[in-house]
């Protein structure tokens, strides 16, 4: 678990995507963590989301949220580690996601890109991915295990069996 005060929580697009395609009991996963947390996103994760896939129910649902300020789009007030990510084969909205982290009190880089992953650790973000966050919600006592499970089982299709098994094992522990 990251710690007991997850604030705010940066978002890249394929976990922004995610939280809002899939859903549980009929609500799309975003509305079960945009309470908990401020959801903050890259202008370029918008533009890749909400605009550009505006066409697409994940990107109606985000940017609907966006409108309600559920999700707030952050512009980066500077690029610190520009020359470092220019060597990694990363996206824009990945890059754009990191920056905004850095510059960010609390922040936490939800991402499911694997290299983006390794390349936020190694520049000493703290990252997580959407199950491990879900998880950590049902830790805070801010998701309850079963709702949490649910998400989880959810969102299986996103993800490799070894990330699903892992935070599903992690919730069946708290029972």
């Amino acid at each position: 678990m990251i710690g007991e005060r997850i604030v705010n929580v940066i978002f890249d697009a394929g976990p922004l995507i995610t939280a809002c395609k899939f859903k549980v009991q009929g609500k799309p996963i975003i509305d079960y963590l945009s309470d908990k947390c401020r959801i903050m996103i890259a202008e370029s994760v918008e533009e890749e989301v909400a605009i550009l896939g505006a066409r697409y129910a994940d990107g109606i649902v985000a940017g609907k949220r966006i409108v309600k300020g559920e999700i707030q789009v952050s512009p980066l007030n500077r690029y610190q580690w520009q020359q470092i990510m220019a060597n990694y084969a990363l996206g824009k909205g990945e890059k754009d996601s990191m920056e905004l982290c850095g510059q960010t009190d609390s922040g936490i880089l939800i991402t499911d890109d694997y290299l983006a992953f390794i390349v936020a650790v190694r520049l000493g973000l703290k990252t997580r991915m959407m199950p491990d966050l879900i998880v950590d919600f049902a830790e805070m006592n801010k998701l309850t295990v079963e709702v949490a499970a649910s998400i989880i089982k959810a969102i299986q299709p996103r993800y490799q069996v070894g990330v699903i098994e892992h935070n599903l094992t992690r919730l069946r522990e708290m029972k």
